[in-house]
């Protein structure tokens, strides 16, 4: 018997590496083809830009800065910034930016009721016909809105992601290897669900068009992950989602080994939750299939951590867990190399190699916190006083 159960074990862990290997080939793929076009710019959408904020003063001017250096037209673009029971300056700093504007609006909600209640509140609010969401602690170049926007002459599409680009990569070792994960993702993974029309899913930087989010209900009342939830939703209701790598948002990674802890399991749970609508799938075959693929997330890891551990007891063949190395070193190449990183290429693989292991151990903590059904919250790093930490 305990032969039989060590058999299907190692069959299970061996067949889910060989097919996470062979869907990231499949995407590595598509990157090295030619993009999916987009359609002819029609007319110019109206556009609200939809900022959810708890706690962010250390990172608001900043942002302020960035969205009024915004070049869509300004007859067509609003914004609404909504403070999720702010204790700190931003409710100020926000208020000021506002005053005189006639396209500004700012929310306060008195209590805190998490990131998806605070867009919802906002989405409320919003009278255009696409809404734009952007994390507080994102920098929007100029043309971000006009970029975005694009995909949204197509009549299927409601959703569209924009490429959140890191902005410190060579601060330190810690950075380099969440700039390269974010390459990664987004540059590999992301470009290449798009290509192969398998509906990419959003994040902290999106476009949503209005009516069909109102229609799903708004974004998935989560304690976190609701981006990834409701592209989920849209896309089981028989929409498309697509990711503009021209549309781009500068963000600020993680630096320090707790703030990459704390966002890496948090992200990891996200995708945990992001499965909510119980509706009959209009989505095809291929892409319920990306979409159970992409739920595992982080949790990826885990099954190499299970080869490996096999490996090393003679119980599963080494060529499994190379296997799973080497592919994902094939798309950190390709990610470095598109996202023109080439000189310094040796430093982010050192960096890569290093920290893997803390990627690793994060992911493994993820599944033992919601395996244990530990509460979530909405953690700012960016919060000097643990008063005040939220996200």
């Amino acid at each position: 018997m305990r032969q039989a159960i060590e058999a299907i074990v190692v069959t299970i862990v061996v067949v889910l590496v060989v097919a996470l290997s062979l869907r990231r080939l499949v995407f590595l793929g598509a990157t090295l083809v030619r993009s999916r076009p987009l359609a002819p710019v029609g007319s110019t959408p109206t556009v609200t830009v939809l900022v959810p904020a708890r706690n962010e003063h250390a990172v608001a001017d900043r942002l302020l800065a960035a969205l009024g250096a915004l070049s869509y037209p300004a007859e067509r673009l609003s914004f609404i910034l909504v403070c999720d029971g702010c204790t700190d300056e931003t409710p100020a700093r926000f208020n000021a930016w506002a005053e005189g504007r006639r396209d500004a609006r700012v929310l306060e909600l008195p209590l805190s009721g998490g990131k998806a209640a605070a867009l919802n509140a906002g989405v409320g609010m919003v009278e255009s016909e696409l809404v734009v969401v952007l994390d507080a602690d994102l920098e929007p170049l100029s043309d971000f809105v006009a970029q975005l926007v694009r995909p949204f002459a197509e009549v299927r599409v409601a959703a569209a992601a924009a490429f959140v680009r890191p902005s410190n990569p060579d601060a330190n070792i810690i950075t380099r290897y969440a700039a390269v994960n974010t390459w990664v993702h987004q540059l590999v993974t992301s470009a290449g669900t798009d290509r192969l029309g398998l509906n990419p899913p959003t994040l902290g930087a999106a476009a949503y068009r209005t009516s069909v989010l109102v229609t799903i209900g708004g974004f998935a009342p989560i304690p976190s992950g609701e981006d990834v939830a409701t592209s989920a939703t849209l896309i089981r209701r028989g929409w498309q989602t697509r990711f503009v790598d021209s549309a781009i948002a500068g963000n600020t990674v993680a630096s320090d080994l707790g703030e990459y802890w704390r966002q890496h399991v948090r992200w990891t749970r996200g995708l945990f939750l992001a499965r909510r609508d119980a509706a009959p799938s209009k989505a095809s075959v291929a892409q319920r299939m990306e979409s159970v693929a992409a739920s595992l997330g982080y949790a990826d890891r885990l099954v190499f951590a299970s080869a490996l551990a096999g490996a090393m007891v003679d119980v599963v063949p080494g060529w499994v867990s190379l296997l799973y190395l080497a592919v994902p070193g094939l798309e950190v190449l390709t990610a470095l190399f598109k996202a023109g990183i080439r000189r310094r290429i040796p430093a982010y693989l050192v960096a890569t190699l290093v920290f893997f292991v803390a990627d690793l151990a994060a992911s493994a903590a993820a599944v033992v916190m919601h395996a244990m059904r530990r509460p979530h919250a909405w953690h700012n790093p960016r919060a000097v006083t643990a008063g005040t930490a939220a996200e």
